[in-house]
């Protein structure tokens, strides 16, 4: 009976500490709830992944995604971070955003673009 109450104690110890290092490990990485979208804007089908708040303005020849950490024009041929200079891309093909604390990426056919940010 001894032996049993033991390995009770054990596995109750092992499970409280291991939830203890999840909540640790979530509280370092920052969990963050993200968006997914998809939608349609300046000729491209556009799918994002956003964290926080943000907001999304599609129209037939601009999109605009827009959060706290930044902001990405998208248009038939080109697209820009915040005021950088505009990038071009090809048209009509499938564009991918990221969009996270530190981090902004694009992904458009062959062009990749990412930036930092504070």
């Amino acid at each position: 009976m001894n032996n049993q109450i033991h390995r009770q104690l054990s596995t109750h110890s092992r499970i409280n500490a291991l939830t203890a290092l999840t909540g640790l490990m979530l509280a370092i990485t920052g969990c963050t709830k993200s968006t997914h979208v998809t939608t349609n804007a300046g000729g491209h089908q556009i799918r994002a992944v956003i964290a926080g708040d943000h907001s999304i303005t599609s129209q037939p020849d601009q999109g605009t995604i827009s959060s706290p950490f930044g902001k990405i024009t998208i248009e038939r041929s080109r697209v820009k971070f915040d005021d950088a200079p505009w990038t071009t891309i090809p048209e009509a093909v499938p564009v991918q955003v990221r969009m996270s604390k530190g981090k902004l990426w694009l992904a458009a056919g062959p062009v990749t673009l990412k930036q930092t940010v504070r």
